[in-house]
């Protein structure tokens, strides 16, 4: 295995260890949320108690979901689709993007596919990540994960007793 395969892993660990011990709410019965984008605005999303991740299951559909760096790592993960469009399912294939051998963080700033949401987000469309990646800026792992995370409204996602992920993330190195 690879480093970034390893590294994807580990951070998908984290992520589900990470839900699983929320906190108060979660453990009282509330939902835990998650904000992401979705064509340059931020959409939430909903997280079992599990993390999401469907068991046995190596891809489902063909609603993607794109974590930069791995999940959560550096900003919310980004959504191909949104309910209401063809492809939508709250069942998500898991893509971890990174930067391509030889290439920066700042390669990709000076590219016309970084987001104008930066340092908040990198990336904040999916099409964007895979002209990055057609352009040789980003690599796509597929590591044959798939979670269940249905799309709601911010108001859902901020309902009582439902805790929110924090939306504050550390810095982007200089490769993710």
């Amino acid at each position: 295995m690879g480093r970034k395969t390893l590294s994807t892993l580990f951070a998908l660990a984290l992520a589900i260890g990470s839900v699983a011990t929320a906190g108060p709410a979660a453990a009282a019965g509330g939902t835990i949320t998650a904000n992401g984008w979705y064509e340059g605005e931020e959409i939430y999303y909903l997280l079992p108690l599990t993390g999401g991740v469907e068991e046995g299951v190596t891809q489902r559909g063909e609603n993607d979901l794109y974590l930069i760096g791995g999940d959560r790592a550096f900003q919310g993960n980004v959504a191909e689709f949104i309910p209401g469009e063809a492809g939508y399912s709250p069942h998500w294939n898991v893509n971890v993007v990174h930067t391509a051998p030889g290439k920066t963080l700042a390669d990709v700033l000076a590219s016309p596919y970084a987001s104008a949401h930066y340092p908040e987000a990198l990336f904040d469309d999916a099409e964007s990540i895979l002209a990055a990646q057609a352009a040789g800026l980003v690599t796509i792992d597929r590591p044959g994960v798939v979670v269940l995370c249905p799309v709601v409204t911010e108001r859902a996602a901020e309902a009582p007793g439902n805790t929110p992920l924090s939306e504050q993330f550390p810095a982007f190195p200089s490769t993710f």
